[in-house]
């Protein structure tokens, strides 16, 4: 049973600093994921939680203890990486064992804890096998299988299921998420993808260059994202953004049209604006009820649903509108696209912070 604490964690190399001043609660039992971009900072921060590189400035506490100086194995942590890292002239008992056989853990003990983290992860079958001999997915099991029989009370994650093709990842997320359920331990997961992270984690933190722009569920990073950030990242497809010029009183002109926004001096005073709206909420409308209108270049049609790609005089991306799957609509049709006034958000982008909040139901 582990807490972490992160109090104003900053991380330099030489002169470079790469994590500005981090303040984080992560309560026991969560399945915390970290998620941003390449070169955000956060596997750099997962690094700094298991002692593999040291904390510049600031608090790092477990359990309440500052762990700064406390090495690795003293910490309760076990880490998995994006490689496997099994040993290949072992067997799939032997690789679980040997940290325990270091360890100096009596026999009875390591068959016990190997025989119970085997029977979680389905292991049996393929127990005296090598790695050589393994699927993906079977590898990837028995490196969580080490991370397990080492009992610890955090778990760390440093995208493991990249390696994996795009099926397996799914399997895998499955699998990982109904470990943490049984286990019940506090669980901190590094990836780049926010579909990992919608469909895992308790509690999403997002990075970016090194500070963190926003935590919270995955639907309060969806449906109420603080910046323009944090709305471009999470969410697949993404969420569509329009530069928008103030004209007079509540009306926005838009690439292809305009859109009135009620309460817009309320909100704002800026000549210039960005207007956000999720695909989902993009109408496709006949032209006397829409409020802009373009070519489609692309129509994904998915069977249960269709994605279609506008676009639209003066806007550098396409938009993308989610249709019902079978929507008639080929590449080359003009159509209208309506754009509900209480599924927009709008942001400033000095700033990038997000000028309104809206509900769900």
């Amino acid at each position: 049973m582990s807490t972490l604490q992160l109090e104003n964690v900053r991380k330099s190399f030489g002169k470079a600093e790469v994590i500005h001043g981090v303040d984080l609660e992560v309560d026991d039992g969560e399945f915390v994921v970290f998620v941003g971009p390449s070169g955000c900072g956060k596997s750099t921060m997962l690094r700094m939680i298991a002692g593999l590189e040291t904390v510049s400035s600031g608090q790092l506490k477990i359990d309440g203890r500052v762990v700064n100086e406390m090495t690795p194995g003293k910490r309760g942590i076990a880490m998995v990486f994006q490689s496997y890292s099994l040993y290949p002239n072992m067997t799939v008992r032997q690789n679980m064992e040997f940290g325990l056989q270091q360890a100096k853990t009596p026999k009875p003990e390591i068959k016990r804890l190997v025989d119970e983290a085997a029977t979680i992860l389905k292991l049996h079958p393929v127990i005296d096998k090598r790695p050589g001999q393994l699927s993906g997915g079977q590898s990837q099991r028995v490196a969580i299988g080490r991370a397990i029989v080492r009992d610890p009370g955090i778990f760390l994650f440093d995208e493991p299921l990249s390696n994996l093709d795009a099926e397996l990842r799914v399997h895998m997320r499955v699998e990982l998420k109904s470990l943490h359920q049984r286990l019940g331990r506090t669980m901190i997961y590094v990836t780049h993808d926010q579909v990992e992270a919608m469909t895992m984690a308790d509690r999403i933190v997002v990075f970016n260059d090194g500070v963190i722009e926003q935590v919270g569920t995955p639907l309060e990073l969806y449906n109420a994202p603080a910046n323009l950030f944090v709305a471009g990242f999470i969410g697949s497809p993404k969420i569509n953004l329009l530069n928008a010029t103030r004209k007079s009183g509540d009306t926005l002109q838009v690439p292809g049209g305009k859109l009135t926004f009620p309460q817009l001096d309320r909100l704002s005073e800026a000549g210039e604006l960005v207007v956000g709206i999720r695909p989902e909420h993009v109408v496709v409308a006949d032209a006397g009820d829409a409020d802009i209108s373009g070519k489609v270049t692309l129509a994904e049609q998915l069977g249960g649903e269709t994605f279609l790609y506008v676009e639209i005089d003066g806007l550098e991306n396409a938009m993308i509108a989610r249709a019902p799957g079978q929507i008639r609509v080929q590449s080359g049709e003009t159509v209208g696209l309506r754009l509900p006034s209480d599924r927009r958000y709008l942001f400033d982008p000095k700033s990038g912070r997000c000028l309104n909040r809206l509900t769900f139901d």
